[in-house]
């Protein structure tokens, strides 16, 4: 896995309006401090950054620490809006949201932009392959490359992070595909949005790639079999994560013997889904497995298996088991 930590640039010094030369102002200054106190610990193995003055100063205290070099990248520039400072930044931000095709005379669209910030990205990817990245951004560059990877990212959740500099989105990657995001506040450090605030969506199987979960919705004797950890008293489907090296079918295989001890079965890929939380998302296929046969349960996490004639009323998960069940029905199986 290769792990990309996009850094939005501190404050800048919003009295100078030529983008290339603008500087922090002295609370970016200080804020950067915030970025090189997160990344100390994460084992950087390369430095890069848009040219623009705000963005590689924002990560050179850090490199400077570690005793690495910025590499600048002329395409992982920000946006340019015109040739001429906008007053009205905000209205302009919002009809560039609602059509990624608007621009200004001399300013480029957000398709754009995203298109040469990912072809960028896609030639560090081939060259950094499973190294640790740190890529000096903006605020818009940076949320067309998020919008790339999650459709869903839109112009309110552009305005929730537009002022909040410096700012971190960490991005793993399988090869060009992102497994996984994660949004990070330097100013809230450890915060945790409440886990059971999600958007779970569906996809036709193999749409997604880059998973990172397995579920595995279990037939055994025309009833629905759910496990329970020895841990908890709510009721799950097998799954659990995508280990190394392995494919999702070969996972949805080892997690089901492992979870209900089923020897005899057929298993079938039915669909895709992504779990959006407020500060990640993550990837993962469902399965439909027809056990001919239990055996002893594994002395792993889980406790027992139980029959359900549909999901239980005690569940783990309850905000996505719902969905993927009933996308589950829809599906010929």
């Amino acid at each position: 896995m290769t792990t990309v930590y996009f850094i939005r640039h501190a404050q800048p010094d919003y009295n100078i309006h030529e983008d290339l030369i603008r500087p922090l102002s002295e609370k970016g200054l200080n804020d950067r401090l915030l970025v090189t106190e997160f990344l100390m610990d994460k084992e950087i193995n390369v430095i890069l950054s848009s040219p623009y003055k705000r963005a590689v100063d924002t990560v050179s205290d850090f490199a400077a620490r570690k005793n690495l070099s910025v590499s600048t990248v002329d395409d992982f520039r920000e946006r340019k809006v015109d040739s001429v400072w906008i007053e009205d930044f905000e209205s302009f931000s919002a009809m560039q949201w609602a059509d990624f095709l608007y621009k200004l005379s001399d300013g480029e669209c957000l398709a754009q932009v995203q298109e040469r910030n990912i072809a960028a990205l896609n030639k560090v990817l081939a060259q950094y392959k499973d190294q640790n990245i740190v890529i000096g951004t903006h605020g818009t560059a940076l949320s067309t490359i998020i919008n790339f990877y999650d459709n869903s990212y839109n112009y309110d959740d552009f305005k929730a992070m537009v002022n909040i500099m410096p700012w971190v989105v960490r991005m793993t990657f399988d090869g060009y595909d992102c497994a996984g995001m994660e949004k990070i506040d330097l100013f809230k450090p450890g915060f945790k949005p409440d886990p059971d605030q999600c958007k779970v969506c569906t996809f036709d199987a193999g749409t997604l790639k880059a998973y990172r979960f397995v579920v595995i919705f279990a037939r055994y004797c025309d009833k629905w079999l759910y496990c329970r950890a020895k841990d908890r008293n709510t009721y799950e489907t097998a799954g659990g994560h995508i280990e190394q090296g392995e494919t999702p079918y070969d996972a949805a295989k080892r997690e089901l013997y492992e979870e209900t001890g089923a020897i005899g079965f057929e298993l079938t890929s039915v669909f895709d889904y992504s779990v959006h939380r407020p500060n990640e998302y993550s990837n993962g296929q469902v399965y439909f497995a027809r056990i001919q046969e239990l055996g002893d349960m594994p002395g792993y996490e889980m406790a027992e298996v139980r029959m359900f004639d549909t999901i239980p009323d005690v569940m783990r998960f309850p905000m996505i088991l719902p969905v993927l069940y009933e996308r589950l029905q829809l599906s010929d199986i």
